[in-house]
């Protein structure tokens, strides 16, 4: 199934130390009939674990808007953020995600919102957001009129960043404000380089209709919209619904979730159902109007749920129980029933697309231990990959994935990543396209003709991840590593119990979207495949879109190096000083490493 989703428009690591570590996703607890993150019971109190209502006005910007909420809620079930009895302002900048998320063209500030992130947005371009960092990272030998003749690239800032750390984070009123809506953007932008207040630990998208997720039923049929046809589903499971109960069990563990619906028909979709005796508010319930699913322009959190809420939707005179708490970003205003509100709305579990597509879940930790500094080898993930299912030669097959980059079969993959700062090497961020993986990761100083010929670093840390998305792994050792010489990180993906091979599990960042938006072609020498006993480079891939055309070239592997702030002391680190050279073994055979599955316990 091709997956199009529409941007909302209106509303909107030579030691053999083996490191096991097991990131869970979800609890086994049940979950309970009825959930409120606005009141959660903790120690005999009431607490709201999720920031007050927002309003987006005009704003097309409903994804960072729902985007900022969940990470927020998150820091406050974790106590990061002062909690309360009622819902505190949110603390996350959306206006900064909006301005400084990476999309295509936004290296010239100037350009940086009008031209992208007001015409909405997608969840893999938070994703890229949120795992960037902020200062300088090396692309060799790249011409570019952006770069200087260091060939360093300037990024825009990855956040979290808080509202409190500049008075432009904050989302303007003119914004928001179609009648006041300005000519001329700069003066709003927010600083792209500023302190990232917090770190994104974790990010599981839980979108359904995946295989190693929750799968689809059999279509029902098929839905025409815009010149696009979408496959139309019956879900009638209600609070049974292997995918609801996912969704619940990612509510209970990080706090409110993001996800996608149709909210293209406001004044037929939403209704009041009564009012709510003890706020004098009006209820307000959402009735789709279409059983398409992958049909969405409006991203929103679900912040509870409630198994036995009735809702009858007229427009497809279907009664259903099971109910999710939606909290909107539309202020106490809008069409229908949406006056006299309290910003919420209730939405059936049976919802084609409601818990179903764009949902995204996160676990955030303070920043404070790590520099604003992240090795990159991309900025992305840019472009979606659905639209470029093929790829020159036969080296390796791509699909389309949850996190909207390409998949590869192979399993064994190479990133070169260069420092533009001396520090310490503490994290690397990786993604993961597939649940249950074990990660096999080996780090070099460099690489002449493969890893024969190299120092390794730190070798067979082994890392159980689950949950596709992104996932920060924290070395057993910091490396402290020298501006400007690099190191190549190894990285074998495995499945967690069979400890075989594992493919498609691997993200790759493709194309021209790949680095920034306005390369043409993606450099080489920045990470390679192992495809049988030959090393590939993947930047002599050549994309093609759906209508045969080579659009894309070259891909890069999603990988991000962390350093930690400098301390004094040696004590537990490896210092690592030395010359490095561009790996020169594209396509040199290695008969030490082989596409076979190997693990070391």
């Amino acid at each position: 199934m091709k997956l199009n989703f529409l941007r909302w428009g209106g509303w909107e690591h030579p030691s053999l130390l083996v490191l096991a570590i097991s990131i869970a996703l979800l609890p086994r607890a049940e979950a309970q009939s009825q959930y409120d993150l606005r009141a959660v019971s903790v120690g005999g109190s009431s607490v709201a674990w999720v920031p007050a209502i927002q309003n987006q006005g005009s704003a097309e910007d409903c994804w960072t808007f729902a985007s900022a909420t969940a990470m927020n809620s998150n820091l406050l079930m974790q106590g990061l953020l002062p909690t309360s009895t009622i819902a505190p302002p949110i603390q996350l900048s959306s206006w900064h995600l909006s301005t400084t998320n990476g999309a295509p063209d936004q290296l010239d500030a100037s350009k940086a919102f009008s031209n992208n992130s007001n015409w909405g947005g997608y969840e893999y371009m938070n994703l890229g957001y949120v795992s960037r960092g902020v200062g300088s990272w090396q692309v060799p030998n790249v011409p570019h009129h952006d770069v200087d003749p260091g060939n360093y690239v300037q990024t825009l800032g990855g956040g979290p960043v808080l509202i409190s750390n500049n008075a432009l984070n904050v989302f303007p009123k003119s914004i928001t404000d179609s009648s006041g809506y300005p000519e001329n953007l700069t003066p709003l932008l927010p600083p792209a380089q500023q302190p990232i207040a917090y770190q994104v630990k974790t990010m599981v998208l839980l979108d359904q209709g995946y295989s190693t997720n929750v799968a689809l039923p059999t279509s029902t049929g098929t839905y025409s919209s815009g010149g696009l046809t979408y496959s139309t589903y019956a879900f009638t499971q209600g609070a049974a619904d292997l995918q609801v109960q996912a969704v619940k069990a990612a509510i209970q563990t990080y706090g409110a979730v993001t996800t996608s619906m149709n909210a293209s028909n406001q004044s037929t979709s939403f209704k009041t159902d009564g009012v709510n005796p003890l706020t004098g508010l009006n209820v307000n319930v959402y009735q789709n109007n279409t059983t398409a699913t992958a049909f969405t322009d409006h991203e929103v959190t679900l912040i509870g749920w409630d198994d036995s809420y009735v809702i009858h939707n007229s427009l497809l005179d279907v009664t259903t129980t099971g109910a999710w708490l939606v909290q909107n970003s539309w202020g106490s205003t809008g069409p229908n029933g949406w006056n006299n509100s309290d910003g919420t709305f209730w939405a059936a579990y049976d919802d084609a697309s409601i818990g179903r597509l764009g949902v995204s879940a996160y676990e955030l930790r303070s920043n404070a231990p790590f520099s604003s500094i992240v090795i990159q080898n991309e900025l992305g993930p840019m472009d979606y990959t659905s639209n470029y299912p093929a790829v020159g030669g036969n080296e390796s097959a791509w699909a389309a994935s949850p996190t909207g980059m390409a998949t590869a079969t192979e399993h064994i993959v190479a990133s070169i990543l260069t420092p533009t700062t001396n520090g310490y090497l503490s994290a690397l961020g990786v993604a993961i396209q597939k649940t249950n993986v074990e990660i096999r990761l080996d780090i070099y100083g460099a690489w002449l003709d493969g890893p024969d010929s190299s120092t390794l670093l730190l070798g067979n840390q082994i890392y159980e991840l689950n949950g596709i998305g992104y996932h920060v792994i924290d070395l057993s050792e910091k490396i402290l590593l020298t501006a400007n010489n690099g190191i190549v990180i190894q990285l074998t993906y495995l499945d967690a119990t069979t400890h075989l091979a594992l493919e498609n599990a691997i993200p790759i960042v493709i194309g021209d979207g790949g680095l920034h938006g306005d390369y043409l072609n993606v450099p080489d020498n920045l990470s390679f495949f192992l495809s049988g006993e030959n090393w590939v480079d993947f930047s002599t891939l050549s994309f093609t879109d759906y209508d045969g055309n080579p659009s894309a070239q070259g891909g890069v592997l999603f990988l991000k190096g962390i350093m930690a702030i400098p301390e004094p002391g040696t004590g537990g680190l490896l210092l690592i000083g030395f010359g490095f050279a561009l790996w020169k073994s594209r396509k040199t055979a290695n008969p030490h490493l082989t596409g076979k599955s190997r693990t070391t316990r």
